[in-house]
């Protein structure tokens, strides 16, 4: 299912955006004896640094037919209070269940190293078995391929 999302990706992605890295992540618990994979797949408008990026991060599922797609779009650099309420409004008009989160880091007091504001939600996908389900599946790439693309695409 891994594999058969990061090429439904591309295709859409290509039309809103680019893809600029994808990462299988491989883990092996010692102690459930089991393994996790997981697809990080990075995406922006554009190559230019400190430009929003997100990071779609891909888990198949326990019954192998399905996939859990959770998206973090970072938006780098201080945004004031009106900046990312704004922001997170826009975003919420196209996806309610969005979540926001802001981190800064300090090397010391009053001497901020980093702030950026995190934007997330994520939905889950199922491997389509009959031709209906693989036309709902293709309309869901599409609009998360339309909002993902609008979403870094939005500026400070």
């Amino acid at each position: 299912m891994l594999q058969f999302m990061v090429e439904k990706l591309g295709e859409h992605f290509s039309a809103h955006g680019m893809i600029t890295d994808i990462v299988l992540r491989s883990d092996r618990s010692l102690v459930a004896e089991e393994e996790l994979q997981e697809v990080i797949i990075s995406f922006a408008a554009s190559e230019e640094e400190h430009v929003p990026v997100a990071s779609i991060h891909l888990f198949s599922l326990p019954d192998q037919a399905s996939c859990e797609v959770e998206v973090e779009v970072s938006y780098p650099g201080v945004l004031g209070s009106d900046q990312s309420e704004q922001l997170w409004e826009q975003a919420r008009v196209m996806i309610p269940e969005i979540s926001v989160t802001e981190k800064r880091r300090y090397l010391e007091p009053g001497k901020m190293a980093e702030a950026v504001m995190i934007l997330d939600y994520h939905f889950v996908v199922e491997q389509p078995i009959t031709e209906d389900e693989e036309l709902q599946l293709e309309n869901v790439l599409e609009r998360f391929s339309s909002d993902l693309g609008k979403l870094v695409s939005f500026s400070k």
